[in-house]
């Protein structure tokens, strides 16, 4: 019998405004000769939600059906100013704290979206971090938080232990930073841990990974394929802010396109709780 495919939808929270992105996606913009965008750039100066994109996301979801899963980021990355790197990884970030933030977190969880949190960039190897931030998060929503996916999928042979101690039920960062498909063929959900009711969930498809392929939607569906063919569970993942058309042309239908492509070949759709609670 060919077993079910499954499909879970999930976005990292990364940013929620622009910083030095004014300058740096201006300049790639016109390195790649897109004028267009490139003026967007300039004119995006003088306005405020850049990245917000909140309720696209959730009205292109709301008028499928569906719900996905949302990982929030609460950076503490320290600031070394003569340290290149710490820029990026410690500036423009938003305050999960923010009591507009938390309006947003609070409303997703209450209709049905499940909230997760996306570790910051060094919890993946502090338990005690990794604390800190599960817990500020419940604070949120008021109850306890079930995943987990680390910033930029940082793991290392330690975090699943840590995710565990600190109470996870399950770890969704198991996927390639600069590629598609299933790391190591695993395309289920598994257990890492002996004797511990805690599970990896595999990513198969990340926004800037599929897009940077030559032939984006030709080779996320060989994905597709191979998901149906082995009954797998996909994982997609597309950064809220990638649904700013503007500043991400063609993000934001791709996604649309996948789920329909999904949908197609009849794949049930949850959450990442939703799915692993099932199953376990």
């Amino acid at each position: 019998m060919k077993k079910e495919f499954h499909v879970c939808l999930s976005h990292d929270v990364d940013r929620t405004k622009k910083t030095f992105q004014f300058l740096t996606h201006f300049l790639r913009s016109l390195k790649n000769r897109q004028l267009g965008t490139a003026i967007y750039q300039i004119e995006s100066v003088f306005q405020k939600s850049h990245y917000w994109c909140f309720d696209k996301v959730i009205e292109a979801e709301h008028k499928l059906g569906l719900k996905s899963t949302f990982f929030f980021l609460n950076e503490t990355y320290p600031f070394r100013p003569l340290v290149l790197s710490s820029w990026r990884l410690s500036l423009g970030y938003y305050n999960m704290l923010d009591s507009k933030l938390k309006m947003v977190i609070r409303e997703l969880d209450r209709q049905g979206w499940e909230v997760g949190l996306h570790g910051s960039y060094l919890s993946f190897k502090d338990l005690d971090l990794l604390k800190k931030e599960k817990s500020d998060l419940e604070g949120i929503i008021g109850h306890p938080v079930l995943g987990v996916r680390q910033h930029y999928l940082n793991l290392d042979s330690h975090t699943w232990e840590l995710q565990a101690e600190a109470g996870f039920f399950y770890d969704a960062s198991f996927g390639f930073t600069r590629d598609i498909g299933f790391k190591e063929n695993r395309f289920q959900p598994f257990k890492p841990i002996p004797n511990r009711n805690f599970y990896v969930m595999p990513l198969a498809l990340m926004d800037g990974c599929v897009m940077r392929k030559r032939n984006p939607l030709a080779e996320a569906i060989n994905v597709i394929n191979l998901a149906e063919e082995k009954g797998a569970c996909l994982v997609l993942n597309w950064h809220q802010r990638m649904f700013n058309e503007k500043e991400f042309p063609e993000y934001m239908d791709m996604y649309l396109r996948l789920i329909e492509e999904c949908r197609a070949r009849k794949a049930h759709f949850s959450t990442i709780g939703t799915y692993l609670r099932g199953i376990s």
